[in-house]
């Protein structure tokens, strides 16, 4: 099996299909939205459109004819017709595509940092997909709440669930008690979470890191999904204290995390 990643792609800092590569490399097929000089918090970064439709289509067609079972992730969209091109491409291609996984990348500490056409959309394709990885911001975006207003965690996780009822999703960066993190699964009816520590540090790219390993994990190596869920985030934790250490400005993956590498 692939996995079919439409992200973006960016020249300087380890986010997007940058990370996924990194850690299950051949494994996927990666389709760039948008190509990136760099990260979009780099100063001095620029976006370059690419010929979308023909590429995602084009590595369908391969696919479909060297008759491999794929994973469609979809992540960062460049542009809102984009989602029109991914939904007419599920349904022509829906024999290939085993499982559909949306990150919403949209938005974070409590605002949006896409354009409100493409905010719009995620909806749709989250209808469609089997497993997510919102933020709390993203939960909250798409599940239809106001990012002002207070709302109980347990408020906003039901507001999503209610609104998209057959996802699977992982809830990521949860604050919990002081000095710790939490992330949040929600498969089968079930609520369960894993607690571990919080650094003082944040690095872009870590929601793509989490999602890349949990991928690897649970669809590639057959953990549960409990077990991927821990797992990814231990080795989250790593890359960050590995970066830290190396004193990176953007986050570093070693080596030795990466292809099914269990350090």
């Amino acid at each position: 099996m692939k996995i079919l990643s439409v992200h973006s792609f960016a020249v300087h800092g380890t986010a997007s299909l940058k990370a996924m590569l990194s850690i299950l490399g051949t494994r996927v097929l990666p389709v760039p939205s948008l190509f990136l000089t760099g990260l979009t918090n780099i100063q001095g970064h620029r976006k370059t459109a690419v010929e979308f439709e023909p590429l995602l289509r084009g590595s369908l067609e391969i696919a479909a004819a060297q008759e491999e079972k794929l994973i469609l992730y979809v992540g960062y969209l460049g542009a809102p017709a984009q989602v029109d091109i991914i939904q007419q491409a599920i349904q022509d291609f829906r024999s290939s595509i085993q499982y559909i996984i949306v990150d919403p990348v949209s938005g974070d500490h409590g605002r949006p940092y896409v354009p409100a056409s493409i905010l719009q959309r995620w909806p749709e394709l989250l209808e469609k997909a089997d497993w997510s990885f919102p933020n709390l911001t993203e939960l909250k975006l798409h599940a239809g709440l106001k990012l002002e207003a207070f709302y109980t965690f347990e408020d906003i996780i039901q507001a999503f669930q209610a609104r998209f009822p057959r996802l699977s999703f992982i809830a990521t960066s949860l604050p919990h008690k002081e000095k710790q993190m939490k992330v949040g699964l929600w498969d089968r009816q079930k609520w369960q979470t894993f607690s571990h520590p919080k650094l003082p540090h944040q690095f872009g790219g870590t929601g793509d890191v989490f999602a890349s390993y949990f991928t690897l994990s649970h669809f590639f190596e057959g953990k549960s999904p409990v077990e991927s869920m821990e797992f990814a985030a231990l080795q989250t934790l790593k890359c960050i204290e590995y970066t830290v250490q190396a004193q990176s400005p953007y986050l570093e993956i070693r080596p030795s995390h990466t292809f099914g590498g269990r350090h």
